[in-house]
């Protein structure tokens, strides 16, 4: 097999990078396919990925030479016909991607994997009658779209339900990144949350849970990881919130496996996600969640109440009554991080990537 993938970016700390360096690498190590990277919208000069890639992809970096669509399309035509894949993976979420197929060179293969919920889409947080029209209109094209490509990938269940409309869905969920031979222990008091501060995180919904946590537990932190954003200043939300003494903010680290391995709770807050790794992460260190059950997949991955809790999307008070549920019962912490450990250990490499597999050999049928 020889893949093209055509992605946004590669140098961000994302899960859709994380995923795309484990994935390629594994197809190339295992299954012995050539892969190939354009990159469309890389946002820094320096496109360093954050995440190892595997020495033999060939990366095409056509941000620079196309500032318009269209000719960012033309440059993957032209690249397409020299590389000539059995397989081009579009791996965007952005609207456009949708209808790449129309403009691309028809012989080939495509495929459509998403890796995000079609919320990521909308404007959240304005009311202008301008970013109204502009989610009418983007409604309208996502709920149309993909209909040129040869296959549609989604993570979850959820997803596909996004995407009824298409008669050729395939649901194959991220794997685990890791599973580490111990489990955490669960006695430290802090409490986790890994993410980038955007919106779609939730960490202000999190910061105000955690005030009412905090009154009562002030001996317990909250650690949260991620690259912190101009838009989303959640330093300043905590000192608002009095709670700066007990929540610590971390920049991105590579080793977070050790991080999750010195929690003892994990703290899901986001509105919407599309399958989120972070919790794959902590369920694989034995760490429990509190999760607010948002769209996508949050339901598919923690059984409520036997490896994780579930709560409804915005409801701080019972977000925060769970993680003191959790924190003052550490009998059913330990309880719920062994059953995680346990449970998540059917999303292993070895079985997600097979699917990966039959659908590509599938498709050459």
């Amino acid at each position: 097999m020889k893949l093209l993938y055509v992605v946004n970016r590669i140098n961000s700390t994302s899960g859709v990078e994380r995923i795309l360096s484990l994935k390629t690498d594994y197809f190339i190590e295992k299954f012995n396919y050539e892969v190939g990277i354009i990159v469309i919208n890389e946002k820094d000069t320096d496109i360093t990925p954050f995440f190892v890639y595997n020495k033999n992809i060939s990366i095409f970096d056509i941000t620079k030479k196309n500032k318009t669509i269209l000719g960012k399309l033309k440059s993957i035509n032209t690249i397409i016909n020299e590389f000539q894949p059995t397989h081009v993976i579009i791996c965007i979420d952005d609207v456009s991607a949708l209808y790449f197929p129309y403009f691309l060179n028809k012989k080939y293969l495509y495929i459509y994997e998403r890796h995000n919920s079609k919320m990521v889409n909308f404007v959240k947080t304005s009311n202008s009658i301008l970013d109204k029209m502009k989610d009418f209109y983007k409604k309208i094209l996502l709920d149309y779209g993909g209909k040129r490509f040869d296959q549609v990938v989604v993570l979850s269940k959820d997803h596909s339900r996004e995407w009824s409309y298409l008669k050729n869905i395939n649901i194959i969920n991220n794997p685990l990144i890791f599973l580490p031979d111990r489990a955490a222990k669960l006695e430290n008091k802090k409490v986790l949350a890994v993410g980038r501060h955007a919106r779609q995180k939730g960490f202000d919904l999190l910061l105000k849970s955690w005030v009412k946590v905090s009154e009562k537990h002030k001996d317990w932190t909250l650690e949260i990881y991620g690259k912190k954003t101009n838009s989303q200043n959640m330093l300043k939300l905590a000192e608002a919130y009095n709670i700066q003494d007990s929540v610590n903010f971390h920049d991105p680290v590579t080793n977070i496996a050790d991080v999750y391995l010195e929690s003892s709770i994990y703290a899901l807050s986001s509105r919407f996600e599309g399958f989120p790794l972070v919790l794959l992460e902590c369920m694989a260190c034995g760490v429990p969640a509190v999760a607010f059950k948002c769209p996508c997949s949050i339901n598919e991955l923690i059984n409520h109440n036997e490896d994780g809790i579930h709560v409804e999307v915005g409801n701080t008070d019972e977000f925060a009554e769970s993680l003191m549920y959790l924190i003052e019962n550490p009998e059913v912490r330990v309880s719920m991080g062994k059953k995680a450990k346990e449970n998540i250990q059917r999303l292993s490499p070895e079985i997600i990537y097979e699917k990966w597999r039959n659908l590509f050999e599938n498709t050459m049928s």
